[in-house]
Parts: structure tokens; C-alpha cells; sequence
């Protein structure tokens, strides 16, 4: 359960904030000041605990101010009618605490991971090949237009609602893409593999060279995972090609004062492409060979591929 993520605090923040406006509206002056002050505190100390700071800043405040005020109108709202409509005060503080209670408790649940979910890796059917993702791997599903993430800590909703589609990692759940983040994850992989029991996947990893991959990309063949542009010929930057759109490779060459940068793909399944790139933040690649930079990313293909255990044979 915990710790709680963001929007679920958020989602509790305005639940406090309903309760003490419809309470301060049912009640006299003297209650009126401490609720009202209630409903107005606990929003701002949502935003003071972790003020938001860049270009979007103002659109963050405006997130959170905009719908604290319409709960806060709600509340009034329900708090006026039950005083309207003769409620006795113990009654509404009993329906009230109720309807906080269990809303607050719809969010609590909506975010809560099961220890089972936590332990056992989640099964994803794409393009019928089932993979088994340890939620280390913190990848990003889609499925259409809905975007889901496993193992994120600060997507919990996220996890939570995968876990229920795979009732905790039994069933496998269909879906389009998945997008892991080598450069990303390592830290977490790594911790888990030197823990005192480390799960039985950590046998095919190293996070060299995994560390040093951007993107582990499967998707539909129709969603290319690079500029095009870097495959035709011509062009201002220098790029070196092998093997064909299907399954091949194309690098831009460290020219310029730019980091070599490479992507290899192969079909995956019928109708779905694996694509991994290398990390373009990493200095590991400055000047780097172009045949390293492809060396090093078909053995962080190898290791990723045995560590998801694609199950080959339920695409025949």
C-alpha cells in the first residue's frame, strides 16, 4: 500500500476537502472558520511538500487549484443541502464520514500492489509470443491508445490496474508494445540481483553492457523507431547501414562531435519489430567503433530476450 504515489495523495487531498467544506457549511461560525481553514490547508501543503518548479509550473498549480475549488463548490454544496433539508448535525457527520471513507478507500485500493504481483513477473502476449517482464524492468505497455507502466514506484494506479488484468502475474494480458529502458532500470535490476535471494532471471543478466542501452523497443512493424531520414542516402550527418528495414541496422557515425548512436532490429513474431538503441546520453560512446556500438547492443538484445523468456513456440 505504501508508500502512496502522487495522484493518490492528491485524490485524498480532495476528499479532505469535500468533507470540510460540506462540514463547515453545516455547522455555525465558530466550526465554520476551523473546517473552512482545513479545506484550504490541505491543498496548499500538497503543493508546499513538493512545490512544482520549470516552464510548467503554472500549469501543475493550476491542476491542483482548479479542482480543490470545484470539490471544495461540491461540498458546500451537499453540506448546505443537508442543513436545508433538516438533517440532524449527527446524521450528517455519520453520512459524511461514510462517503469520505469509502471514496478514500476506492483510491487507496486503486493503487494497491499485491506482494504476489510484486514477486512474480507479469505475462504480455504480443503478437503471440508471451513474454514474462519482472517488474524490475519497469516497462511501459500499450494496448490501443491506453498506457500502462509495471514496477514504476510513482505509477502505482498504473501497476496496480496490470496486476489486476493478470490476476497478480497468473494470466497474460494482450498488448501491442512494449518499451523497456536499460539506462533507466539498471539501478533497480541490479539491486535486486544482489539481494540476499536474487530472482532466478539475474543469472542471465550483467548490467554490462545492459546499462548502456537506451530503448528495448517491440511494436507493430508499422511504428519505425528511428528517423527514416537516417536510412535513405545522402544527407549531412554520416550513417552506415546494414541488412535491410526488416532486419538490419543503421548507425550515425561519432563525426562532428557526435556520440556514435546505433539501432538493430529483427522481426518479432508475425507482424511486430525488435528494436534496441543505444543510450545517446551515455560518454561510454564517444568516438566509439560502430561495430562495438552494434556488439555491444546484440549482447543487451541476447541478455534482455533471455531474461523476458519469450515462450517461441505459442506463435506457431
Amino acid at each position: 500500500m505504501f508508500p502512496l504515489n502522487p495522484p493518490t495523495v492528491f485524490q485524498l487531498v480532495l476528499v479532505g476537502v469535500a468533507l470540510s467544506t460540506a462540514l463547515a457549511l453545516r455547522f455555525g461560525w465558530r466550526w465554520r472558520i476551523l473546517f473552512l481553514g482545513a479545506a484550504i490547508a490541505l491543498p496548499t501543503g500538497f503543493l508546499w511538500s513538493d512545490p512544482p518548479t520549470g516552464q510548467y509550473a503554472g500549469f501543475a498549480y493550476l491542476f491542483v487549484t482548479g479542482p480543490s475549488i470545484a470539490t471544495a463548490l461540491l461540498g458546500a454544496a451537499l453540506g448546505i443541502g443537508m442543513r436545508s433539508g433538516g438533517v440532524r448535525p449527527r446524521t450528517s457527520i455519520a453520512v459524511l464520514l461514510s462517503l469520505s471513507i469509502a471514496t478514500a478507500g476506492a483510491a487507496l485500493w486503486h493503487q494497491y500492489v499485491p506482494s504476489a504481483c510484486l514477486k512474480t513477473p507479469l505475462q504480455v502476449r504480443i503478437d503471440g509470443v508471451t513474454l514474462h517482464l519482472p517488474s524490475e524492468l519497469q516497462p511501459r505497455l500499450e494496448h490501443g491508445d491506453e498506457i500502462n507502466f509495471f514496477g514504476v514506484p510513482h505509477r502505482k494506479s498504473s501497476f496496480a490496474r496490470l496486476c489486476r488484468m493478470s490476476e497478480n502475474g497468473i494470466r497474460a494480458i494482450e498488448m501491442d508494445t512494449v518499451w523497456i529502458t536499460p539506462a533507466a532500470n539498471h539501478q533497480m535490476m541490479t539491486a535486486a540481483c544482489e539481494d540476499r535471494e536474487p530472482p532466478a532471471w539475474c543469472n542471465s543478466y550483467s548490467s554490462q553492457p545492459y546499462r548502456r542501452v537506451g530503448k528495448v523497443l517491440i511494436a507493430p512493424n508499422t511504428d519505425q523507431d528511428f528517423p527514416l531520414p537516417y536510412w535513405e542516402e545522402g544527407g549531412s550527418l554520416k550513417t552506415d547501414h546494414q541488412g535491410d528495414l526488416i532486419q538490419g541496422s543503421v548507425c550515425l557515425l561519432p563525426d562532428a562531435g557526435l556520440r556514435t548512436k546505433c539501432w538493430v532490429w529483427q522481426p518479432f513474431g508475425d507482424s511486430s519489430r525488435l528494436t534496441i538503441s543505444t543510450n545517446n546520453l551515455d560518454a561510454e560512446f564517444n568516438e566509439m567503433p560502430i561495430e562495438d556500438a552494434r556488439e555491444m547492443l546484440r549482447l543487451a538484445r541476447e541478455m534482455t530476450l533471455t531474461i523476458v523468456k519469450p515462450d517461441l513456440r505459442s506463435s506457431e
